[in-house]
């Protein structure tokens, strides 16, 4: 690879100094739990190829997230990173040395959640006060004593220094997102009563100790960078005001003002903190920009930066000094070095579906529902294995057939991709049309021209039959035929006021005022938003309960989902069958079936998809192996990850 001259993004690619560590540019590799270490949290070879594969973006340094100071009970998620005990400094070197060896440094986030611990039934949730998550029940949660806080701040010391006699230049201190230190500072979480609650001063004192302790425990070459919520985005939470005042205090201990927003523990909150599909960009951006006014130490800042251009206009324009992502690296890890080879438009855009951030809830693999390749052993995840090329046949054009004819032609395969309409895009053609779909959107329109210049020849208009594949003899078949929309035989489904969502999504039919959306899916509940924000009446039916509207989203996005339709007037019926439809409205039967009118001028059906698998299950009855099925059309409740999954490694299973 040769040398490639500064010219596109002067600012961004500038070299940084502090305490004599030289950062090569202004980006980081934002703190993120991967999911790769074991459930004790020990280094494995898995989290060390993710490092490895980190560090090859491009960037200066890389913050592994959330790393709990008492890891048996101050964790948030699952597979944290142990840093509390000196058998651990041997794997925490092996990732210093992945990210060096891969051309960057490698921080550390110390945290612990407080309230948010997932604790034992023996140990209680260490917090400032007894305040329970998102007002729910209270929990099993402590109120600090002094002797709890001497021993969390000694954790963070010890913790701290491990880390540094494991190699490490850098650490970060987690004081955002209302974790254990936030906590103490924002007035929603702590009700104390002593020198450590009531008073503004007296409730940053606790974090201000902690600091002040880390500083003196550490050499004086260790770069602390500090995390900090702008504000909280909740009712009685911390505010920018009194979020400013203690940065201007906590840069006597501290190098780098790391720049986040949000409080993960209150719904609104967190849907700052995980950036939802209806944020817009540079969330955190103005903050900083106001923040660099007071502070005298470099200002990072994160939250929905998704391009080099944007990280240069915020570098160049003085509004921070180094600029955070995450998720646009793992969409896209070549996103650095496509963009200073003026290819940007290669570059695959993320979603922010948070796909990725949903499996830290659940505690499975972290992956990418745009990049397969996310998580792949770092040795295979830049290079496809090939052996000779074969005709390969992909039928459908939606997500899955588009990875798929991307991958296959990337391996060197003769590429046939059939499509039954004149545009590719399947039913995404539908999803993006809302106009808080952005990022969809821009992820569909990368995918299409990605596909039309791959390499493929692609039959528009041209309904695949098993005649077809018998007359094309291909060496392999990709099924990629997808879903329909579920048109249900009810009593009045013919009457004019009746309109199918993609109809009304796309503007194809007049929409009344009064609008019965049939269907709490997804699906559903966006349509329901977008002709909220047009201004209609929306009332939204299902036979599932109410609260389970959505269910199956990532949480976030669902938080967030619920939002918007809180702040649109929707409203929501649950537990109720659609009987019939008639002039007056859509009748339906509670669970005591007792019948209900619910009165409009349209009702939209949405009540979801069924799987197009007749050709499928055609071609697995006529040959033995060679078929390989993908997508919607394996099964009901599929997302764009599922196809684009299992297009690629069907694509890789292709001799």
């Amino acid at each position: 690879m040769c040398a490639i001259r500064n010219d596109r993004y002067p600012h961004v690619f500038q070299p940084l100094k502090i305490r004599g560590l030289t950062l090569k540019n202004r980006l980081q590799y934002s703190p993120t739990v991967v999911l790769k270490c074991s459930p004790e949290g020990d280094v494995t070879q898995e989290m060390i190829d993710y490092v490895k594969w980190q560090a090859r973006i491009g960037v200066a340094y890389v913050t592994i997230g959330n790393s709990p100071v008492v890891h048996s009970d101050s964790s948030a998620w699952v597979c944290e990173l142990n840093v509390t005990d000196d058998r651990c400094i041997h794997g925490i070197n092996q990732l210093v040395i992945a990210a060096r060896e891969n051309g960057a440094e490698l921080s550390i986030e110390l945290s612990h959640a407080g309230r948010g611990s997932a604790t034992s039934s023996k140990n209680p949730a260490l917090a400032p006060s007894d305040v329970p998550l998102n007002g729910g029940p209270l929990g099993h949660i402590k109120p600090m004593s002094y002797e709890d806080m001497e021993y969390i701040k000694k954790q963070f010391v010890d913790c701290a220094l491990r880390c540094e006699h494991a190699g490490l230049r850098m650490i970060m201190i987690h004081c955002a997102h209302n974790n254990l230190l936030a906590q103490f500072i924002s007035p929603i979480s702590n009700k104390r009563n002593d020198e450590y609650g009531g008073s503004f001063e007296n409730r940053m004192r606790y974090p201000l100790e902690v600091l002040a302790a880390v500083r003196a425990a550490v050499s004086s070459s260790m770069v602390i960078e500090l995390r900090v919520s702008a504000q909280e985005d909740v009712d009685g939470g911390l505010e920018f005001d009194e979020s400013l005042e203690f940065m201007k205090r906590a840069q006597e201990y501290v190098d780098i003002m790391h720049v986040s927003r949000g409080n993960i523990f209150f719904n609104y909150g967190s849907t700052c903190t995980i950036p939802t599909y209806f944020k817009g960009r540079l969330l955190n951006v103005p903050f900083a920009q106001e923040i660099k006014k007071h502070l005298r130490i470099p200002v990072a800042v994160v939250g929905n930066i998704t391009s080099m251009a944007e990280a240069e206009a915020i570098v160049g324009n003085g509004k921070a000094d180094i600029v955070v992502m995450a998720k646009s690296f793992m969409a896209d890890g070549d996103i650095i070095h496509k963009s200073l080879r003026d290819k940007v438009g290669d570059v695959r855009p993320c979603t922010r579906c948070d796909w990725c951030g949903n499996a830290n809830v659940y505690g499975t693999s972290m992956r990418c529902a745009v990049n397969p390749r996310l998580g792949m052993n770092v040795d295979i995840a830049g290079m496809i294995p090939f052996n000779k090329a074969s005709n390969v046949m992909v039928i459908g054009g939606g997500p899955g057939g588009m990875m798929a004819a991307q991958t296959l032609c990337e391996m060197g395969h003769n590429v046939t991709l059939y499509e039954k309409s004149d545009k590719l895009g399947g039913l995404v053609k539908d999803a993006i049309v809302a106009p808080f779909k952005e990022y969809l959107r821009l992820y569909h329109e990368w995918d299409v021209r990605q596909t039309e210049k791959c390499g493929a020849k692609i039959v528009y208009n041209t309904e695949v039959t098993p005649e077809l594949v018998v007359k094309n003899n291909p060496d392999a078949i990709i099924v990629a035929t997808g879903s329909t929309y579920i048109r249900p035989n009810i009593e009045g489904i013919d009457n004019n006021k009746v309109k199918m969502v993609s109809d009304v999504e796309n503007h194809r039919v007049k929409v009344g005022q009064k609008v019965v959306v049939c269907g709490g899916g997804i699906v559903g509940l966006e349509c329901a938003i977008m002709l909220g924000m047009e201004g209609k009446e929306v009332t939204v039916i299902d036979m599932i309960p109410a609260q389970d509207f959505g269910k199956g989203m990532p949480v976030f996005n669902h938080i967030e989902v619920m939002y918007q339709l809180e702040k649109y007037a929707v409203k929501l019926q649950g537990d109720r069958r659609i009987k019939r439809f008639t002039d007056e409205g859509v009748v339906a039967v509670d669970l005591e079936s007792k019948e209900d009118i619910v009165h409009g001028d349209t009702y939209v059906i949405a009540l979801g998809v069924k799987p197009d698998d007749h050709l499928a299950n055609k071609l697995l009855s006529m040959y033995a192996e060679g078929v390989y099925v993908i997508g919607d059309c394996v099964s009901t409740g599929r997302l764009i990850a599922d196809a684009n999954q299992e297009a690629f490694y069907a694509a890789l299973r292709i001799k």
